[in-house]
């Protein structure tokens, strides 16, 4: 801790070799006081501002939020036992683990986190979801894409009574209607699901007496001749045509390369603290981090977009988003609390916009399972 205490006086007193000036403890004991949540209430009000005055992406008139969910492994401490509890697994079950789950609402065009929420191992993807659809700041227009894991009828007929557009990929062999629609060799139809005995409740919790969810089904050809099967609220088939789904559903990725930013550039499983409330404050701050990334790079990112096409050359390019993370935390302590702001952004400006990587479209790797370590709190990282 102390290399970072001296690295962050340095950089505060401009000297080039500095000494902190509080210690260790001070620093813990000051961490204390600080509640995690401020960070999400700090991305809550950048992003209001962000989508206020910026001329954000949209597919089709939509902001399309991507919601998905991964584990994270954290430090032992009694809190984070107390609070996210233990689980052993495999060969080594023996030799507990705590970890965690973890959820975002992620922009997939304007690659900005408009909620995370953080639960133990055995809370599921879909009970945190909830938590977003009670606590996120959704906007009318809003679509929702969600993968397999989230498909259910009690689901679509909740978003369909709060008013909100979904796509949700389902599982091929799992529903009656979409063996039947494979089977007849049907590409697009619209079909109504009757909400089963088990999610009656959710029609008094919405006092209302319809039991049924109006969808789309939409067959969609991938390139390796498999199939994928989507469902979606978005019936108007002159307005949604069935080819357009595809473009669609490919957005979802990007929440994947939000999580490989996230959990591998923005390091974050390197906690700084070992309690429950430093492991909170390091989320929260580095999606924090991360949406003020994509803010900050925006503008940048879509200039050179623009002179690609402008120049009519063969590959469009796109801003490199490692170095894009790398040079706004560098710039954090001149745009917080030196208050240089003009001097960061051109800094930042300057940096990324000469960043750039060429996008090779059509691209296709097979992705590659690695086993996961998670880095020791013993032997940290310089």
């Amino acid at each position: 801790m102390y290399r970072e205490l001296n690295s962050f006086f340095g950089e505060i007193q401009q000297s080039e070799y500095s000494i902190a000036e509080v210690s260790k403890g001070a620093l813990t004991h000051a961490r204390r006081k600080l509640k995690p949540e401020a960070f999400k209430e700090l991305n809550e009000s950048a992003l209001k501002i962000f989508y206020q005055q910026a001329p954000w992406l949209k597919w089709r008139g939509h902001r399309v939020l991507g919601g998905d969910g991964s584990t994270v492994v954290l430090p032992r401490h009694k809190s984070v036992i107390a609070e996210f509890g233990e689980h052993g697994f495999g060969s080594k079950a023996d030799s507990k683990n705590s970890i965690a789950t973890l959820s975002v609402i992620y922009d997939v065009l304007n690659l900005t986190t408009l909620d995370v929420q953080i639960g133990g191992y055995s809370t599921s993807e879909r009970a945190l979801l909830d938590k977003h659809l009670s606590e996120c700041c959704f906007e009318p227009n809003d679509l929702l894409l969600l993968d397999r894991g989230y498909a259910g009828i009690g689901l679509m007929y909740e978003l369909q009574q709060q008013g909100r557009q979904f796509c949700i990929r389902l599982t091929d062999d799992w529903w009656k209607e979409v063996r039947k629609m494979i089977a007849e060799g049907e590409k697009d139809k619209i079909v109504t699901f009757t909400l089963p005995t088990k999610d009656h409740h959710l029609a008094k919790q919405y006092n209302t007496t319809v039991k049924d969810v109006r969808c789309r089904l939409v067959v969609i050809e991938l390139e390796g001749g498999g199939k994928e099967v989507l469902c979606t609220s978005l019936v108007d088939q002159q307005q949604y045509e069935h080819e357009c789904f595809k473009e669609l559903y490919h957005y979802r990725w990007q929440i994947e390369e939000g999580y490989k930013l996230f959990k591998c550039r923005a390091s974050l499983e390197v906690f700084s603290g070992k309690t429950a409330q430093a492991v909170k404050q390091d989320i929260f701050a580095k999606v924090f981090m991360m949406s003020m990334c994509a803010m900050l790079s925006f503008p940048i990112d879509q200039k050179v977009r623009a002179e690609c096409k402008e120049a009519k050359t063969k590959y469009q390019k796109q801003i490199n988003r490692t170095d894009a993370l790398s040079i706004v935390k560098e710039t954090w302590i001149g745009l917080f609390i030196k208050k240089a702001v003009h001097t960061a952004l051109i800094a930042i400006d300057n940096i990324i916009s000469r960043s750039c990587d060429i996008i090779r479209p059509n691209r296709n790797f097979a992705r590659k399972k690695r086993t996961k370590r998670p880095p020791a709190m013993n032997y940290k990282q310089l």
